[in-house]
């Protein structure tokens, strides 16, 4: 079973380390850390049901609250786009409804940046579904 794990801090979390918070609940085949988030493959789904109810909202590191959730295939016919340099003013709905121009959003979140961060401003990423031009011109952009 792949298990989805969300705001973990990919600079200072090891695989090791998550294979050794999962391993209570069952036997951990792999762990894939990436920037802000990981992927846990445990063999049995039992196993897998008890790490997602005991882990989800688990402090992993002081003030970073783990998202814990089944892992889901991206929907077909989608894209996933990043969209970055927008105003920290803009809320997720107000791209939402910029993208929603273009086609069905089926995702829109808010990627936070970590205090101390060089980053100026809040990245933003959506997944555009059934898109004839997922990339395009705005003529309100923000």
């Amino acid at each position: 079973m792949k298990i989805f794990v969300g705001n973990v801090d990919g600079a200072d979390t090891t695989p090791e380390e998550l294979a050794a918070l999962f391993a209570p609940y069952g036997t951990v085949m792999s762990c894939a850390v990436m920037k802000q988030f990981a992927f846990v493959h445990m063999r049995e789904s039992a196993g897998a049901v008890r790490a997602i109810e005991a882990l989800h909202g688990h402090e992993l590191r002081p003030g970073r609250a783990l998202v814990v959730e089944m892992s889901r295939p991206r929907p077909l016919n989608t894209w996933k786009i990043f969209v970055g340099n927008v105003s920290a003013a803009c809320t997720s709905q107000e791209l939402r409804s910029l993208f929603e121009r273009r086609g069905r959003v089926i995702e829109c979140d808010v990627v936070k940046v970590q205090p101390g961060s060089d980053v100026l401003f809040m990245p933003y990423f959506c997944w555009i579904h059934d898109c004839s031009c997922p990339v395009g011109n705005f003529e309100d952009r923000k």
